[in-house]
């Protein structure tokens, strides 16, 4: 009615194709109910849906190394809500975990009895299985040649105690979420390369890498595999060489075929057909205890205790 005070709202609610419209208010209580349901039961599969995908997800690893309890346990306590964290007391225990299991980060202290953070630090860095892990010192000392030497030990962030867990917490969200971006730019993640198929043409630093390696591969059980034997083999001088796997592989030619040999040495004693000393000549060595030291230094655990580990998973 147009001349009466006040107005009129028209509210049209869509059904489907076939529905019979309601024709009490019981009806309409009723279907209003099941809709109420209705929405209620998406809103919790959608929930649970990203919540089981939230769990799925790998939780970044902390290691920390710290020989105080009182300072480790309350660290420890602050980052497990967030991250999966490990516990060592000093840098001896720390270096053996995190060739073992290769966290996603290390905050560590640098006095610690054994090993301290300075020389854990470097031998982190310095291991092409744990380089790329970023590194937190905490330490009491203050002066800025104390940060020159724990930066110059290769730390990612030097922070002094009495510390601010808040931004400790920052500083740590902050490397692995670097290192997790410099990882997807690696592997062409986050640009989603893997989904563009790409005309592949090899540069020369390439074709001499795989020259470099078809030499090592195939020479791999000599123990006169060296150096000078690579450089001749590939037609190239000694100090090329060094300069181009340092450029390349950021590792010199001695480290480098080093670690061929041991990664070709775990994968054969990961297979179990061979005993540590067949795989000890089979990669071109032939001290057992030089041998036992190296691979213990590369991934953290002896030949024999990386042969009972793997075994054990493969029954598992």
């Amino acid at each position: 009615n147009m001349e009466s005070d006040g107005c009129y709202f028209l509210i049209t609610l869509p059904l489907k194709q076939g529905q019979a419209l309601p024709e009490t208010a019981s009806d309409v209580k009723e279907q209003a109910g099941k809709a109420v349901a209705v929405v209620e039961e998406t809103v919790t599969n959608v929930e649970e849906t990203q919540g089981e995908a939230a769990s799925s997800s790998r939780r970044k690893t902390i290691l920390i190394v710290e020989d105080d309890d009182e300072i480790r346990q309350y660290l420890a306590g602050e980052f497990s809500q967030q991250y999966a964290v490990e516990e060592c007391t000093n840098g001896k225990e720390g270096l053996e975990h995190a060739l073992k299991h290769v966290p996603d980060l290390v905050i560590t202290d640098l006095m610690m009895p054994v090993m301290d953070g300075y020389t854990l630090c470097q031998k982190l860095k310095r291991n092409v299985n744990t380089n790329h892990v970023p590194v937190i010192m905490l330490t009491a000392k203050t002066s800025d040649e104390d940060r020159l030497e724990g930066l110059g030990a290769g730390a990612d962030a030097y922070i002094v105690k009495p510390f601010n867990v808040e931004i400790l917490s920052r500083a740590a969200a902050n490397l692995i979420q670097s290192r997790q971006v410099l990882r997807n730019k690696f592997t062409g993640k986050e640009a989603q390369t893997e989904k563009v198929e790409q005309v592949k043409l090899k540069t020369p630093d390439e074709r001499l890498l795989e020259r470099i390696m078809s030499t090592i591969n195939s020479n791999i059980s000599n123990p006169d595999l060296s150096v000078e034997f690579i450089s001749q083999e590939v037609g190239i001088s000694r100090a090329h060489l060094h300069r181009k796997l340092k450029e390349l592989t950021n590792q010199s030619p001695r480290d480098f075929i080093r670690n061929i040999r041991l990664k070709q040495a775990a994968n054969l004693l990961a297979s179990g057909n061979q005993n540590v000393t067949e795989v000890m000549y089979a990669v071109g060595m032939q001290n057992a205890a030089s041998f036992s030291t190296m691979f213990k230094n590369f991934y953290g655990v002896s030949p024999k205790e990386y042969t009972r580990e793997h075994s054990k998973k493969e029954e598992e």
